[in-house]
């Protein structure tokens, strides 16, 4: 999760890069009522041609995620109760099914990435150290060659890229899936959102941690 405040460039870069994700629009130090959730796609924290707006300054707070129930999780942690959902772009249903249009690069990667977790939650399984340097190996490229790629699954909510710089993922950056890959193999498609982000927080939890991590 990103929270913004007083940098309107680092928001609108992670909207250009997150249309897949969500947004929390409040004030800071919120009260009840005054956090609304939106789809990072919604015209209402997105900049409309000929408009211009303060999107993190003064008062205002944003905070950015593809899991919106992270988001949700804060809202009540910080509020006490679950927040607004914006009528019009009601991120809170799930959105109609769409085709994905994965290149073959992107489908082989996400798999690389969800059979490597699997195999690491399982019990007694040895720490999750997936990086995009063991990834580039396997794939006999460079991790320049696949910066790509991992940033566009990213972007579309496939994978998680910790301790990724600016200009793009680092060899030691390590490669999560997110809960809409594991959703993607049938094991996991009945079960619930508490039961995924306990399997992804356990990856997180047996893995060496290696310099900063962004949430």
């Amino acid at each position: 999760m990103l929270i913004v405040l007083n940098d309107d460039r680092a928001y609108l870069a992670w909207l250009a890069h997150h249309r897949a994700g969500y947004v929390l629009d409040g004030r800071r130090r919120p009260k009840l009522g005054q956090l609304v959730l939106h789809r990072a796609a919604c015209d209402s924290v997105r900049p409309q041609a000929g408009s211009r707006r303060h999107w993190t300054t003064g008062v205002k707070l944003k905070a950015c995620a593809l899991d919106r129930d992270e988001l949700v999780h804060w809202a009540e942690e910080e509020t006490g109760l679950e927040p607004q959902f914006c009528p019009a772009c009601a991120p809170q249903e799930t959105p109609p099914a769409e085709a994905v249009h994965l290149t073959r690069l992107e489908r082989d990667l996400v798999d690389f990435v969800l059979d490597a977790a699997l195999v690491h939650l399982e019990p007694d399984s040895p720490p999750y150290r997936l990086t995009v340097g063991d990834i580039a190996a396997c794939f006999a490229k460079t991790p320049g060659q696949l910066a790509g790629p991992l940033e566009r699954l990213e972007a579309g909510g496939w994978l998680t890229l910790e301790a990724a710089g600016t200009r793009g993922p680092a060899a030691s950056c390590r490669v999560l899936p997110t809960p809409q890959a594991l959703r993607s193999l049938e094991a996991f498609q009945t079960a619930s959102d508490a039961m995924i982000q306990a399997d992804l927080a356990s990856l997180t939890d047996r893995a060496p941690q290696a310099g900063a991590q962004r949430r």
